[in-house]
């Protein structure tokens, strides 16, 4: 069963005290001019992960570091498209924005697999491992002149909102998915459904217009996306999740002091983990009563057809890192550090992780010297 808002309220209690201030770093005492990073992605102005994750944490990047650094936010792509994310970072459009390189999963193979079915038990501990393995296996492919990466960021657990119930694997059979490009796209297709793959913008519009019979989601995102409360079935599916990367304009970093480079990096981590609890466990639990009160039945699949769907879905992700390892790329070896590190990591519960990235941040971020001039 999934969450109860009161649950989430307190599994995610730390995110939440990080976000209002409460908790944190201490601000550097050296002054300095002050730099304005701009921030530019697709949820309108007033949606919850805007609302309650980004906008207080530019507050919080304030006060890390003493006033010398803040984000100014852009949102419902007025900036420039989603999609041109990668583009907007070079040109500089912007310095910090979305970079899904679902969007581009043959240009980036083996970020792809962060959305391996069955990889992560939980979004934050999928944040976590990321993050953690960026460096080793990742950065290679990810990082081209004039794009660091921002941050990684595990998604909720995709469900399916439908037109029409599902309770059988065979009900999928022939149905349109509206789903991202890549390791979803293929999902689709394991389900012997036909995948349509559009951005999040795309989705409900697509939907409404009956263009796609569902669509794949997380509930918070189905939320921040208006899919939820319009569809008439939720069926439980939860077999995989995406990974939602950020960039960061090398340029704007190249511009930084050491010392906000560090404080930069540090707060990256910070609000990795607090959007990935915010977003996805605590908005997946008020979004999940949201669609319930505006009609939306909850379904699941029926005991044989959950074990087959699970079989389904191990025989993709052992396919998909077979077919890079045949490329020389290092995914057994990924899947397999993935893995070990997301088990090893059970012992800690969100608060606990939201911890380790308040009070011991990884290091994503080039040391200074090391952002070419």
């Amino acid at each position: 069963m999934p969450n109860s808002i009161e649950q989430e309220l307190v599994r995610c209690a730390t995110a939440r005290a990080w976000l209002a201030g409460d908790v944190g770093h201490a601000p550097p005492t050296r002054p300095g001019p002050a730099a304005v990073m701009r921030v530019s992605a697709h949820p309108a102005d007033d949606a919850f992960v805007v609302q309650q994750v980004f906008q207080p944490a530019f507050s919080v990047l304030r006060r890390m570091s003493g006033g010398r650094l803040a984000a100014e936010g852009h949102w419902a792509e007025r900036a420039h498209p989603a999609i041109e994310g990668f583009e907007a970072l070079a040109d500089g459009r912007t310095d910090l924005a979305p970079c899904y390189t679902n969007w581009r999963a043959d240009d980036y193979p083996m970020t792809q697999l962060l959305a391996l079915p069955g990889l992560f038990p939980n979004s934050e501990i999928g944040t976590e491992v990321a993050e953690r393995l960026y460096s080793k296996y990742l950065r290679a492919e990810f990082e081209k002149p004039g794009l660091l990466m921002g941050r990684l960021k595990a998604t909720g657990a995709y469900h399916l909102f439908s037109h029409k119930p599902v309770k059988r694997l065979a009900d999928l059979r022939g149905m349109s998915i509206g789903v991202n490009a890549g390791l979803d796209s293929r999902i689709a297709v394991a389900l012997d459904a036909a995948p349509v793959a559009l951005s999040s913008v795309e989705l409900l519009p697509a939907f409404l217009a009956g263009s796609i019979d569902a669509v794949s989601l997380a509930d918070g995102s189905a939320d921040v996306f208006g899919v939820g409360v319009k569809a008439p079935y939720r069926i439980e599916v939860g077999v995989s999740m995406m990974n939602m990367e950020f960039g960061l304009s090398e340029a704007f970093v190249r511009r930084l002091p050491p010392d906000l480079q560090s404080v930069l990096n540090d707060w990256l981590r910070a609000e990795a983990q607090a959007e990935t609890q915010i977003l996805y466990g605590l908005g997946g639990a008020l979004a999940r009563e949201k669609f319930a009160a505006a009609g939306c039945a909850f379904l699941e699949l029926e005991t044989r057809d959950r074990r087959e769907l699970d079989e389904r879905m191990a025989d993709l992700a052992d396919r998909a890192t077979r077919e890079l390892d045949r490329r020389s790329l290092p995914a057994s070896d990924f899947v397999a550090e993935a893995r070990a590190l997301a088990r090893s990591l059970m012992v800690k519960d969100a608060n606990q992780l939201m911890r380790d990235a308040i009070e011991r941040p990884i290091r994503l971020l080039p040391a200074s010297g090391a952002v070419p001039a």
